[in-house]
């Protein structure tokens, strides 16, 4: 495996991991002792010591033993009064001067060295593996942390080093986190449902009034004060759907993304005519298994979105859903105002509705679908892409792994 480090501005280079790094420089370290070691044997062994060979020791050639009578020596008699021969062994390894001897012992360095480099690897890896271990739990936790999971811990048990201390650092700051984000939770929870009551006690008023008024113009400021109320009542129910997201128990169920797709764009089909949107259609079975009152909700919120924030008149909306070996994915393109990138990475913060689109105080919309949708997608581990289209409006895929579908 390897790792990307940044060097500069759209620049970056590739790295080995920590694991082969620390191998590399046990081996590395190991064979640097070995090479010192071995240069001083060398050195004392070729400058201090004066050497003075002697023969190597020969055996007589007749005091050969044969093993049977085929192969005993006979002497011949025509040399007789002449020396024994004699017969060096053969797996003797003779040296006749000290070049030999250096020259042997630099061969036997080398081999060593070699040896030693392979073992310092082997070992640098083994050893690396069991020092690091503790950081794939650190890893894996920041990963299922990231991915909205604050409730599990590490809890590395063991001496105390500095990566136990690393661990329960993180425990700690997991811990903060999650009552951070539940206090969070809490408050809008209670927010929302605290304003809901008095907004619906004022708009069976403002019905009320309607209803007492005859005059025009008195019409017309109620019929305006009852759309700000709608308004107002919308977004604290979409407040509250986004409180109620990451709090949802519901058990997981097997989900058709196509037939929920066909069943968010029938209940927007009104409004898609109101505003003159033209609807395509390609949908392929795609079966995910998760809560289907979060996947109708996405859905809707992504329908609405493109529906609301579309061309005045003349517009439209494509919906794709499939299935692979990835997982199930649903893609929306909607005709609109020419967006720029900046924009589009703005799109999934809270209250956030870019210029160009829908913002008058007539106009139907909070700024919250697409966080909900965000927040839906980071529930089910999935990934949502927001891309502007060439020629104005919005491109959005969003893509649940293979392990929910």
């Amino acid at each position: 495996m390897r790792s990307a480090e940044a060097i500069g501005p759209g620049i970056r280079r590739y790295r080995a991991t920590v694991r082969t790094r620390l191998a590399l420089t046990y081996s590395a370290l190991l064979t640097g002792a070995g090479i010192v070691m071995l240069t001083v044997v060398y050195l004392v062994m070729r400058f201090l010591p004066s050497y003075e060979l002697v023969a190597a020791p020969t055996v007589p050639a007749q005091s050969l033993v044969p093993t049977d009578s085929t192969s005993a020596v006979i002497p011949d008699p025509g040399m007789a009064g002449e020396p024994a021969a004699t017969v060096t062994p053969s797996s003797a390894l003779v040296i006749t001067s000290t070049d030999q001897i250096f020259n042997l012992l630099l061969v036997i360095s080398l081999v060593v060295l070699v040896a030693l480099a392979i073992v310092g690897v082997a070992v640098g890896w083994a050893v690396a593996g069991r020092v690091l271990a503790p950081l794939q739990y650190i890893n894996s936790a920041a990963s299922r942390a990231a991915h909205g999971d604050l409730s599990q811990r590490i809890g590395l048990s063991g001496p105390r080093d500095e990566i136990s201390e690393l661990a329960a650092n993180f425990d700690d700051m997991l811990a903060q986190l999650e009552r951070s984000f539940a206090a969070s939770r809490r408050f809008a929870l209670n927010a929302s449902h605290e304003l809901l009551t008095p907004l619906a006690t004022t708009r069976a008023m403002l019905d009320v009034a309607i209803a007492q008024r005859e005059r025009p113009e008195d019409l017309q400021v109620f019929d305006r004060l009852r759309v700000m109320n709608e308004r107002s009542i919308e977004t604290v129910e979409a407040l509250l759907d986004l409180a109620q997201i990451q709090s949802s128990t519901a058990e997981p169920e097997p989900v058709d993304l196509a037939q929920a797709a066909a069943e968010a764009i029938d209940g927007c089909s009104a409004e898609a005519a109101e505003h003159g949107v033209r609807v395509e259609l390609d949908l392929e079975p795609a079966t995910i298994e998760a809560e289907p009152v979060l996947v109708r909700q996405l859905l809707t919120n992504l329908v609405h979105n493109a529906i609301r924030h579309n061309l005045a008149d003349g517009g439209f909306l494509a919906v794709t859903t499939r299935a692979d070996a990835a997982g199930a994915t649903i893609e929306l393109s909607n005709s609109g105002a020419v967006l720029s990138p900046a924009d589009v990475a703005a799109l999934t913060e809270q209250f956030t509705r870019v210029a160009g689109r829908t913002t008058s105080s007539s106009g139907r919309g909070h700024g919250l679908g697409l966080s909900i949708v965000a927040a839906i997608v980071n529930r089910f581990e999935g990934e949502l892409a927001l891309e502007p289209r060439p020629g104005g409006g919005l491109h959005v895929r969003v893509t649940i792994p293979a392990a929910a579908a």
